[in-house]
């Protein structure tokens, strides 16, 4: 399978791995790129009970791009 379009979170799921992550409920990018750094397996950022809207999880998705941590989005209601 083409490497960019494998999904580890998904991957480590289907494989019982016990994965540790974190919920986000901050809507800057500055927090999300701080716990991309902080050795989570998966971030959950939450755009339904948290201020986002879809540029801050835009940026917030951009912030953690680079780490290992792997994002989850909660979509804003309405926009899916």
């Amino acid at each position: 399978m083409n490497a960019l379009l494998t999904n580890p979170f998904k991957e480590r799921l289907r494989k019982g791995e016990v994965q540790i992550g974190l919920w986000l409920s901050s809507t800057t990018a500055y927090m999300a790129e701080i716990a991309a750094t902080s050795g989570y397996d998966w971030l959950l950022i939450d755009g339904e009970h948290a201020p986002n809207t879809i540029q801050d999880l835009y940026h917030q998705l951009q912030a953690v791009a680079p780490y290992a941590s792997q994002p989850v989005i909660r979509p804003v209601p309405g926009r899916q």
